[in-house]
């Protein structure tokens, strides 16, 4: 009860504030919003009556690890705080999560009559459903769910309604988990050996990898079907198969289960990964491997291969090219490789027209140097009867960023001869829902349905494609669930946060500058300059630059209030009078050697003085922000340049050389693939290219840093002892330096406990405070 006048008093003093003028953000109430969980969208049900979706308020109770990617329940931490809401379109939204609980992962039965979720009500992940009719929810089974990081997990429905299929523990039951022994009690040496997994007399090489066990102890699961009426429970894949199953999805007509197997590690050069996709009979049988050694796409679970909408046949991307499988008989057919004149295909799309007759997959990589990867520069219809794949170019102002589905397989589309995607233009940095038609004219202008800055995302639609639901966002909009209509006018549906209403929102400008490439050329790319409320250009505020090296932060102008960069919720600063600059910082390609330092300052110092030169920010009071690999830019980019009056690292790496050889607690090498292969491009192992580490390691560089420093970390953090190296240099060479040590947290502020995550943010405004008061 204390927690909730608590909350209502900060609501109060922030609406007064807003009212009187001040719009502070007060922390509590930045630290406490409700989001959509990560990767998820809303679920609509198949007549297009019902709609659930997760809402997380991130817990902030002392003890609770965060940081930790699983609680020892097994439950994730990232759906900590989750809640399950329903209603119908244009109803009252109703919380229908068991008191007290972690709700997540919702998916209707095709019937529309009954939810399924998962719950950790009973202690642990397990199936619950929920009756609209009835308004009641029941638990299905004992049995203990084998939940995962990411969307793509949920359960699946046989056609009749009458199974789900989940990944569950090896031990299908409740009563199979086992209490760790008492460690005091044990006894001999305790003691933990480790080899490079070629040692004679090993059982398996395979398993004994550090890092395969840890994947095949997060990921690995047996596949079960559970029975909706009575919750039996049958293992139709038990854990020890290979290849090793994870995630799980059934074919149209309920014969087949498909599933794919855990994450398969690359060379220990590579952050590459894979996996193999399987098939076996949903009432046992063989199973067939029907791919190897699947790319890992950023999106983990779901978009790497399809099943058809109706027919017992699927599709997959390998070696760059499309192949469909039949499986209509009674085993699967050979893979048969579809429009290999297409060329190199990208990861992105794979989904289904809505009649089944084709499939739209990504051509024409176009690399932006994004830090997600390459993008298809075109669409193609490929027909599944071996005719002419249509091909449709999305011109050379776009940037594809997704396709409006109706299910995760399936396109979202009124007539089988035009798809809808949502666009970026590389110039402005809008979205837009695009209509492209498929024809013999390749070059044909997209149709622009809608067009603004804003983050459309997780769509849904009805089974006869009559209502289609989605996430909408921008950065004076909150996140909610809203439903489209003719010309994609939108209206909203939800209201997760009501505590948002009144907030005085800041607005957005959209600069292009001309900064140089890591291949000397160069390039135009877009700079974001969000304001406070009221702000304008030639008011030359404070700012504050945000920086996330390989990335292009202006995207996060589509989030709400500016997203969190460093994050920290950068409304935080714009609430307080400060203008925010998000830079694009192209760096060169990933696992190619190069000067990261060298690239970021130049890329970002055009962005600055074009922001200046239009009156956005003061030249004189320029502060410097970053988190991760956005910390280790911030201090790497005030070892090139003194232009920043004040500069702040959160959670940054700063010896490369050093760090590379420090083990995780699972006793993984994350950092051989991270710096050779990975963010810091450094292309080989430090004894092979020495200066190359230390040039570009802001530890060795310390000298130059002239900037005053905040150095904020988490002592849980991996890489927090080089955080502790830059301050002590620093306070050797004594600069102007600060490190705040945060006990029992991590990587993230925003997963930190409340009390160490406000600290953190006043720290902030206090050393901006200081260093950008222009006395």
């Amino acid at each position: 009860m204390q927690a909730v006048r608590n909350r209502l008093f900060f609501a109060l003093l922030f609406f007064s504030c807003v009212s009187g003028g001040a719009q502070e953000l007060p922390l509590d109430l930045a630290f406490d919003r409700a989001e959509f969980l990560w990767g998820a969208g809303p679920a609509l049900s198949p007549d297009g009556q019902w709609v659930a979706y997760s809402v997380r308020r991130t817990p902030r109770l002392r003890g609770l690890d965060l940081d930790a990617r699983y609680q020892p329940n097994g439950v994730p931490s990232s759906v900590l705080g989750s809640r399950l809401f329903l209603q119908q379109i244009g109803g009252a939204a109703r919380d229908i999560c068991p008191n007290g609980a972690n709700c997540w992962r919702p998916s209707w039965s095709p019937d529309s009559s009954v939810l399924a979720f998962y719950s950790d009500a009973g202690g642990f992940a397990q199936l619950w459903l929920f009756e609209p009719e009835t308004d009641s929810a029941r638990l299905v089974s004992e049995a203990r769910v084998k939940a995962k990081l990411w969307a793509g997990d949920e359960a699946r429905w046989s056609p009749d309604a009458k199974r789900l299929y989940v990944p569950l523990f090896a031990g299908a039951s409740a009563s199979s988990v086992v209490e760790a022994p008492d460690r005091d009690a044990a006894e001999g040496a305790r003691v933990t050996v480790l080899g490079n997994g070629s040692e004679a007399g090993r059982a398996s090489g395979l398993e004994d990898r550090p890092l395969v066990s840890f994947m095949l102890a997060e990921n690995n699961a047996s596949l079960g079907a559970i029975e909706r009426e009575g919750g039996d429970v049958e293992i139709v894949v038990p854990a020890g198969t290979e290849p090793r199953p994870s995630v799980l999805r059934i074919s149209a007509s309920g014969r087949w289960m498909s599933y794919l197997s855990v994450f398969r590690p690359g060379a220990a050069t590579s952050q590459a990964s894979t996996y193999a996709l399987a098939v076996v009979p949903t009432d046992g049988g063989p199973v067939t491997v029907i791919a190897e050694e699947l790319p890992v796409g950023n999106d983990y679970h779901r978009q790497n291969y399809s099943w058809h909408p109706t027919d017992d046949r699927l599709v997959f991307l390998k070696d760059d090219g499309l192949w469909l499988v039949d499986l209509q008989g009674s085993t699967p057919s050979k893979p048969q490789r579809l429009a290999a004149g297409l060329g190199k295909l990208t990861p992105i799309p794979l989904w289904f027209t809505r009649d089944g007759s084709a499939v739209v997959v990504g051509c024409e990589e176009v690399d932006l140097r994004d830090y997600y990867g390459p993008r298809p520069g075109a669409l193609a219809r490929v027909p599944l009867d071996g005719g002419a794949p249509q091909v449709r170019s999305l011109g050379s102002e776009w940037q594809f960023q997704r396709v409006v589905r109706a299910r995760p397989n399936t396109l979202w589309q009124q007539d089988s001869q035009h798809a809808h995607v949502v666009l970026r233009h590389l110039s402005t940095g809008e979205s837009s829902v695009a209509r492209l038609a498929f024809s013999n004219d390749r070059e044909e202008a997209p149709d622009i349905l809608w067009r603004g800055i804003a983050r459309v995302r997780g769509f849904a639609a009805s089974a006869d494609h009559s209502k289609l639901v989605g996430l909408f966002e921008s950065v004076d909009t909150p996140p909610d669930v809203v439903a489209f209509g003719a010309g994609f006018a939108r209206e909203r549906v939800s209201a997760i946060d009501p505590l948002l209403e009144e907030v005085a929102r800041p607005t957005a400008e959209i600069l292009e500058v001309d900064i140089p490439l890591a291949d000397g050329s160069l390039d135009k790319v877009r700079t974001a300059v969000l304001l406070p409320p009221g702000a304008k250009r030639g008011d030359r505020l404070p700012g504050i630059v945000m920086t996330y090296p390989g990335g292009d932060a202006t995207k996060s102008v589509e989030n709400y209030g500016g997203g969190s960069t460093t994050s920290l919720p950068t409304q935080i600063f714009l609430s307080r009078g400060y203008a925010v600059v998000l830079a694009n910082l192209k760096l060169g390609t990933n696992r190619q050697a190069g000067n990261p330092l060298q690239e970021m300052t130049d890329a970002l110092l055009p962005q600055v003085y074009r922001a200046a030169e239009l009156g956005y920010v003061d030249l004189r009071r320029l502060g410097l922000a970053g988190q991760s690999f956005g910390g280790f830019g911030t201090a790497g980019i005030v070892s090139r340049t003194n232009l920043f009056r004040a500069a702040v690292a959160i959670s940054g790496i700063y010896d490369l050389g050093g760090t590379y050889g420090h083990l995780g607690d699972d006793y993984t090498s994350f950092w051989i693939g991270w710096s050779e292969g990975g963010q810091a491009r450094m292309g080989t192992h430090p004894w092979a290219d020495v200066r190359r580490y230390v040039d570009n390691s802001p530890y060795y560089q310390a000298d130059k840093i002239r900037t005053p420093l905040l150095l904020l970390h988490g002592d849980k953090d991996q890489a927090v002892h080089d955080a502790e190296k830059l301050f002590t240099a620093l306070r050797r060479l004594e600069r102007d330096v600060q490190l705040a040590l945060y006990k029992g947290q991590g990587h993230v502020v925003l997963e930190w406990n409340r009390a160490e995550a406000i600290d953190a943010a006043e720290r902030m405004l206090e050393f901006f405070g200081r260093h950008l008061s222009g006395e």
